[in-house]
């Protein structure tokens, strides 16, 4: 099974407290206040925790005498000892932290820095190098196309996640749909809806401890 954008809604839409209607024809049907709730349900959740199933290695090539490289679309991860996890030729490279003056000089990267959101190396690469940048994706899902997206929008788009997490994680979305839904906390079902919600919470990270995405993406 893959948990997809038609999935959660239909779930929503079915819930008791729901005004929706959970039989749709097409897009175009499904309503914009639930896909907001949902989108910040998801994003609320996956944005909370450093999920092991969000991490993926990023590859590319230096070039000769060229810096500035694109980033890759996430938060570059740390490793134990609290060091960025960015190697160039199976290296370890440090973040530097001021820029020094010779900073056009060439040879093989030591160091990198970021500026004007693009990946720089010290000294400028000599030669072609490959760079391994292990990152957490701030993506949620992908479209039909393999994309990867940011919010979902079409029926078929799917939610990133293993599929033995997909009913955790959906019970923990749609009970937070629910209380991003609800327009006061002393409605009678608020109580029940934000136990659910934590409940599934606390599951989707119990059971999601050690699992990895195999996903790398290279240029």
């Amino acid at each position: 099974m893959t948990l997809t954008l038609l999935d959660l809604y239909k779930s929503a839409a079915s819930q008791e407290w729901s005004m929706y209607d959970s039989d749709l024809d097409s897009d175009e049907e499904l309503e914009n206040s639930l896909l907001i709730s949902i989108n910040k349900a998801i994003g609320e959740i996956l944005y909370s925790y450093p999920f092991g199933f969000r991490e993926r290695t990023y590859i590319f090539l230096t070039q000769a005498k060229k810096n500035g490289y694109k980033m890759p679309p996430g938060i570059i991860r740390k490793d134990e000892a609290g060091k960025y996890m960015i190697k160039v030729n199976s290296e370890n490279v440090d973040m530097l932290k001021f820029l020094p003056e010779n900073s056009d000089s060439v040879g093989i990267p030591q160091k990198f820095f970021i500026k004007n959101a693009k990946l720089y190396f010290y000294p400028v690469p000599a030669e072609k190098s490959i760079v391994t940048v292990d990152y957490i994706t701030l993506a949620i899902g992908e479209n039909k196309l393999g994309e990867e997206i940011y919010s979902l929008s079409d029926r078929d788009d799917i939610i990133n996640i293993p599929e033995y997490l997909e009913e955790i994680f959906k019970n923990a979305v749609i009970s937070r749909t629910m209380l991003n839904t609800i327009a006061s906390e002393t409605d009678e079902n608020y109580s029940v809806y934000k136990k659910q919600s934590e409940t599934a919470y606390r599951q989707l990270i119990k059971y999601s401890k050690g699992v990895v995405a195999d996903k790398t993406i290279k240029i």
